[in-house]
């Protein structure tokens, strides 16, 4: 968990690590205690109360939180302001292709409105044609049926009437 920009496990590491280190250091300050032999090393940095607040532990580890606060402050900004330009770039590329899905879409209905009426036309020819045909088969029947009647009106050339036909041959249809 986070907090401020802060993750609170690598803060506690951190702190048992000083304090492991602060531990040592307490052990070889007894161990140097208990033989008075030796004189102890003059210390190379005593911590004065006359220390002023800039060279104070306190002063610089507040002086980094801010630092890192701030740090935090403008990754966030920067990370806000990707995210909304990937957003940006997400919304235009399928706006394009939404333009370009309607424009193939209407290509398309134009492509098959052409088609169907064409296919209109065709249809309309064809009926056109078969009423013609129709017309012509029915004319030509008319004209066939005419000279069939005309033939059946007049007389048999040889004197053969149709009964007279029938009973000579009865496998031969009558023919006039």
């Amino acid at each position: 968990m986070v907090l401020r920009g802060y993750d609170r496990i690598e803060v506690d590491e951190y702190i048992a690590a000083l304090l492991e280190e602060n531990g040592a250091l307490r052990r070889e300050l007894e161990a140097q205690a208990s033989r008075p032999e030796q004189a102890a090393p003059p210390p190379t940095q005593l911590y004065d109360v006359e220390t002023p607040a800039e060279d104070s532990f306190g002063f610089r580890a507040e002086k980094l939180l801010r630092l890192a606060e701030r740090e935090s402050a403008e990754m966030r900004t920067r990370a806000t302001r990707e995210a909304e330009g990937v957003e940006a770039a997400a919304r235009r590329r399928s706006e394009e292709q939404l333009r370009e899905a309607e424009k193939e879409a209407e290509e398309i209905r134009s492509k098959a409105s052409q088609e169907a009426d064409s296919v209109k036309k065709q249809a309309a020819q064809e009926v056109s044609r078969l009423g013609a045909l129709h017309r012509s088969t029915k004319g030509e029947i008319r004209r066939l049926a005419h000279i069939l009647n005309t033939e059946l009106d007049r007389p048999d050339p040889e004197g053969l009437t149709d009964d007279d036909a029938s009973a000579a041959d009865p496998g031969t249809p009558a023919t006039n």
